[in-house]
């Protein structure tokens, strides 16, 4: 019987879709007697290479999701970080799973993670003890990325902002770009400089100076870029951290913008990978640690740190002269190589064997 493979992930930010991006393109590629939906916003849809084919709908409105789910036939739910579609799958008694790839990040797992009737996480270091006893249907998978080297003549900097935007706040970054878009136009004639983000974030930047070569581009062009490139330096979103580590371009952090960028600087941290970073207590003396709050709390007060920051002429200096020194510098990476070594990178692969079995996909 002909199935459908219905693909949701979470608008916070590219890092959900991303995955999401790998876990469909591994469908396709099996051949399956299956039809593959990417059901999504148009955010969601900026990254989502065109051979997919995508349903326009709000990944975060249950009510709509059920809609669209009846009208499928034998329908399948599987969700990258959206519980939403979770909810609707199993109010409807199909069969779901759940891709939580921030199951290393969560002090205490949401309960509502744990509603699918299968459930992956990624193996960071660790995260086999996060498992409650007598669970089987929670699967430990390397990263679940998409990434393939043309071996490219690697020359370009690559400066990667991600989408800039998520489901809780309104908040757009205005100011951490303002303050960016300095020492990235000072050096634009010394370094081939490339930048990718959100749409929103590259007509800003355009905006701001004309002559920036940026651009928002979907998740297959992205790592074409990405191959291509000397050194990564990007927002600390974990998809796009991991696929540079898997490619090998060495990798940079930039003041993170959400709360899980910080916490994965800081567990990275932890293994030598993250050696290259900036961090917001550098230049805000009344800084404070934040992995305590909530996303939305910690959004919020990076906003307002990136305000003191521009007020203050010195550490607006400060700043802008390290992003010329982090743009001058490209990392070793021999950690980030061993922690991608040890994470792997074939999630995506495994995610499909196990449905395969567990769903009768042929």
């Amino acid at each position: 019987m002909k199935k459908t493979i219905v693909i949701f992930s979470n608008p916070f930010g590219y890092g959900p879709t991303g995955k999401a991006v790998a876990i469909a393109k591994e469908l396709l590629a099996r051949d399956y007697d299956s039809e593959i939906i990417f059901a999504g916003g148009s955010f969601v849809r900026e990254i989502v290479p065109h051979k997919i084919r995508c349903v326009d709908i709000d990944e975060r409105n249950e009510a709509e999701i059920i809609e669209l789910l009846k009208a499928l036939e034998n329908p399948l739910v599987v969700s990258s970080q959206n519980r939403f579609p979770i909810y609707a799958g199993k109010h409807m008694g199909l069969r779901t799973a759940f891709l939580d790839g921030l199951a290393w990040f969560w002090k205490e797992i949401p309960e509502d993670h744990f509603l699918a009737d299968e459930i992956f996480w990624m193996k960071y270091p660790g995260i086999e003890k996060k498992i409650p006893r007598g669970t089987n249907n929670i699967h430990v998978v390397p990263a679940v990325i998409d990434v393939e080297s043309k071996n490219a003549d690697r020359s370009q900097t690559l400066i990667h902002l991600g989408g800039c935007k998520n489901p809780l706040t309104d908040i757009f970054p205005k100011t951490y770009l303002d303050l960016l878009s300095v020492p990235l136009s000072d050096a634009a004639s010394k370094y081939e400089i490339k930048i990718l983000g959100g749409e929103s974030v590259v007509s800003y930047l355009r905006k701001l100076n004309p002559s920036l070569k940026a651009g928002s581009v979907e998740h297959d062009e992205f790592i074409k870029e990405l191959d291509q490139s000397a050194h990564f330096i990007t927002t600390a979103g974990q998809t796009a951290a991991l696929e540079a580590f898997a490619l090998g371009v060495p990798t940079s952090f930039l003041l993170p913008i959400n709360l899980s960028q910080m916490a994965l600087t800081e567990f990275l941290g932890n293994f030598g990978a993250s050696k290259e970073q900036l961090r917001w207590s550098d230049y805000v003396d009344e800084a404070e640690p934040l992995l305590h709050l909530s996303e939305k709390e910690a959004i919020i007060k990076f906003s307002k740190y990136a305000d003191l920051i521009s007020r203050n002429a010195i550490k607006k200096k400060n700043y802008q002269t390290d992003i010329l020194s982090m743009l001058a510098t490209i990392p070793g990476d021999e950690e980030q190589k061993k922690f991608i070594k040890y994470v792997g990178i074939d999630g995506a692969k495994q995610v499909i064997d196990i449905l395969s079995s567990r769903w009768n996909l042929k």
